[in-house]
């Protein structure tokens, strides 16, 4: 499994997330577009607690809120990709969730220590 990423905020209020698996668009997303998301999520929140930003009785910011204005490309390359559908538009591998997930737990909460 290898993983690539390219992420941006900007200033529209829309998100654009594009997910491929293999080099094939998966229009539907998947399991590794659910691990990004998850990971995202969940890392803003974490860094925005520890930062203060966030206080105890705050609830947490939701995923929609964190990636609105995000542009993101996400790239999964695998050794035996699992579609759903006869398109094959949707990623089904677990794995692929796993590692997305574990990578940028990794990846992007370095970035947020740094900057």
């Amino acid at each position: 499994l290898s993983l690539e990423v390219a992420m941006q905020w900007n200033t529209q209020y829309t998100e654009g997330v594009y997910s491929f698996a293999n080099t094939i668009h998966t229009h539907e997303g998947g399991t590794h577009e659910e691990g990004f998301r998850a990971a995202l999520t969940y890392l803003v929140n974490k860094y925005a607690r520890e930062k203060k930003l966030l206080r105890e009785k705050d609830d947490n910011l939701t995923g929609e809120d964190i990636r609105e204005g995000l542009t993101a490309i996400i790239s999964v390359k695998l050794g035996e990709p699992q579609f759903e559908g006869q398109t094959k538009t949707k990623l089904g591998n677990t794995e692929a969730k796993t590692f997305v997930q574990k990578i940028i737990n990794e990846h992007f909460a370095d970035w947020l220590d740094r900057n």
